[in-house]
């Protein structure tokens, strides 16, 4: 990587963004969806591709993205899965599952553009429904996010699910 790539943001910058990322975890395991919906730009780029297990030997990209998408969302259709979720009618959601994100392994770096960020992290979603089912899905993130009115706003997120099967019954969750 370039020593542009590598640029630091200041330290009080750093932490804004790190607590940023704390709070949109918690704002999603508390559903408040309309606030981390604040959160997100208006040209939000959210996305999560397909991916496959390779062998070794098999030097393709794995986040490639050209089988397709599970997510690959605007701020319109992020809207969409919100109102959905609030609506009452999605049956995985009742009774209400347990949801907790740990977002960790948080790097930092300044981006090309003044007053963006590009960050790296790990999230790990640990979700209950019922008594008997318990599921975590993990997940690298790799975010670029924008300083704008007073805030960071989420441009662009491009998640690496670990798991090339979906091990949950649905994927109702935001990484």
């Amino acid at each position: 990587m370039s020593a542009e790539t590598h640029a630091l943001l200041s330290i009080d910058q750093h932490l804004a963004l790190t607590q940023t990322l704390y709070r949109e975890a918690r704002l999603l395991d508390e559903e408040r969806f309309a606030d981390w919906l604040d959160l997100l730009a208006d040209d939000v780029h959210y996305r999560m591709p397909l991916t496959a297990r390779r062998f070794r030997a098999d030097r393709s990209a794995a986040l490639a993205g050209g089988a397709g998408y599970v997510f690959d969302d605007d701020k319109g259709r992020l809207g969409l899965r919100v109102q959905r979720l609030e609506s009452g009618l999605v049956w995985a959601e009742d009774p209400r599952n347990r949801v907790r994100r740990i977002v960790s392994n948080v790097e930092i770096y300044r981006a090309q553009t003044d007053g963006e960020a590009t960050v790296h992290s790990v999230i790990e979603v640990h979700r209950s429904r019922m008594d008997a089912q318990q599921r975590r899905l993990t997940a690298a993130r790799t975010d670029l996010w924008r300083l704008e009115g007073g805030g960071w706003r989420l441009v662009r997120r491009l998640i690496g699910f670990d798991h090339p099967v979906v091990i949950d019954s649905n994927l109702n969750v935001f990484f």
